[in-house]
């Protein structure tokens, strides 16, 4: 677990709003950046790191480049009477591949932020290129023991 020490939990998790709101903002499609299995939801967002803050990118130990994709993934567990959904502990780790095909490992790192729990992934991309990522996503407490979370996302390097 990451642990910061000179800025306030409501300044970390308003960069990391802020953050996902940019990168929701940038993104080309209008859908819902979630996979629903059951009661669980799995929401994710990619961006190239360049658009995080220097702020944000110090905090979370992330390198800005134009080139290094950044892919945030959280999971949750709907709960009773239409509350917000609670941030789950889950194991999370994947493949990213190109459209001919190769393929490498992406490794993730939880932060916990209060009730919030993310897991981050950086990997370098090529400009335009789209990708493919297929995840495995296993919550601490799923009787299904993993869910397959699969997307498609074209980066570009961005100023």
């Amino acid at each position: 677990m990451l642990t910061f020490k000179s800025t306030s939990l409501f300044t970390r998790s308003t960069f990391l709003f802020s953050t996902l709101v940019l990168g929701l903002f940038s993104m080309q499609s209008n859908a819902e950046q979630k996979q629903v299995f059951g009661e669980y939801e799995v929401h994710y967002i990619g961006l190239s790191s360049s658009f995080l803050t220097p702020e944000v990118a110090k905090i979370y130990d992330i390198p800005r480049s134009r080139a290094l994709g950044f892919l945030n993934i959280s999971v949750l567990q709907k709960t009773a009477n239409d509350e917000l959904p609670a941030a789950l502990n889950a194991t999370v780790s994947g493949k990213i591949r190109n459209l001919i095909g190769q393929s490498r490992d992406i490794e993730f790192r939880r932060v916990q932020e209060g009730k919030a729990i993310y897991y981050l992934s950086t990997f370098r991309f090529d400009d335009g290129d789209m990708y493919n990522f297929d995840l495995d996503v296993v919550p601490s407490n799923a009787k299904q023991k993993n869910f397959d979370v699969k997307f498609s996302q074209r980066f570009y390097e961005e100023d």
